[in-house]
């Protein structure tokens, strides 16, 4: 909206790239909830090519006391600004309990990893059978 005339000013960081990693997270140092078994999480990075966000995100993760345990196979990228559209259209009921776009600027201004929500399941995966 403009007022009096002035262009309203974007954020610095909102055309800043973040790197959006999907990782598998198992119990590391520390137990997940029980009765989990494991989880699935993205996270929110910002770095200069995939490979680092992928490693900032794995770290985060071990930082919590997890494990993760395979690499990512894919990692998308968006700008910063679109954040909060994507969390509100990916999880819908739990956008009040994620970091706002303010916020959100504010860890990526520090480099800080952003979590989405925690996917659990208490059950191994089948193999189709």
């Amino acid at each position: 909206m403009r007022l009096f005339g002035r262009k309203e000013q974007q954020h610095p960081l909102a055309e800043t790239p973040v790197w959006i990693v999907p990782l598998h997270v198992r119990a590391g140092l520390e137990q997940l909830p029980p009765p989990l078994i494991g989880a699935y999480v993205q996270v929110f990075c910002r770095a200069d090519d995939p490979t680092t966000a992928a490693w900032a995100a794995i770290q985060a993760v071990e930082a919590m006391g997890y494990s993760v345990s395979e690499n990512p196979k894919t990692v998308n990228q968006m700008p910063a600004a679109d954040y909060d559209s994507f969390v509100s259209s990916q999880w819908p009921d739990q956008r009040a309990e994620l970091p706002s776009q303010a916020e959100f600027y504010d860890r990526m201004a520090e480099y800080r990893s952003v979590f989405g929500p925690f996917g659990g399941y208490d059950t191994p995966a089948s193999n189709g059978s």
